[in-house]
């Protein structure tokens, strides 16, 4: 009676470890698979951020009033703005969505103060502003904004670790 006891224990707990190791290792699973869902939809959305990085449809505010020719301008224009602002608000990381408001406001402020300047070249119906400026105050708006630039893009790269998997 004490063996078939023994064996129905020694049974019984094999079964019940065999159970929770495949729990255990289906939990892993789909931990790895939300952290790599998780992985593509920023890649993708980082990716649009810096597609997107000021442009029409990139500032980080949620005002509609906008410089003249600056913002969104058609109805795509917003509803692509209204999916950035969705996605961002949802997937990006706080450290991200403060970087990228810092970087978009430093493009309009960059902008507004282009424009107001007249430091621009003008092609077709876009405004160009130029990389360098003999104005002292408007070279400082330019490496602002560039600074600010460049700091979004090394944090995204860090957050997504991006380096860790590119050849050096």
């Amino acid at each position: 009676m004490d063996q078939l006891l023994g064996v129905l224990l020694g049974g019984g707990l094999t079964l019940l470890g065999s159970f929770g190791a495949v729990w255990l290792q289906a939990r892993n699973q789909r931990e790895e698979a939300r952290a790599k869902d998780l992985w593509d939809r920023r890649s993708g959305l980082y990716l649009d951020l810096l597609t997107h990085l000021g442009g029409r449809v990139s500032f980080a505010g949620d005002s509609d009033e906008f410089l003249v020719g600056y913002g969104p301008q058609t109805a795509e224009d917003y509803e692509l703005r209204t999916q950035l602002n969705a996605r961002v608000a949802l997937f990006a990381s706080p450290d991200t969505r403060d970087l990228w408001k810092k970087a978009t406001d430093a493009a309009l402020v960059l902008h507004a103060a282009t424009i107001e300047g007249g430091h621009f070249d003008q092609s077709f119906d876009r405004i160009l502003v130029p990389e360098t400026s003999s104005d002292p105050m408007h070279q400082r708006l330019i490496d602002a904004e560039k600074s600010a630039r460049e700091e979004l893009i090394a944090h995204l790269r860090a957050e997504l670790d991006v380096d860790r998997y590119l050849p050096a």
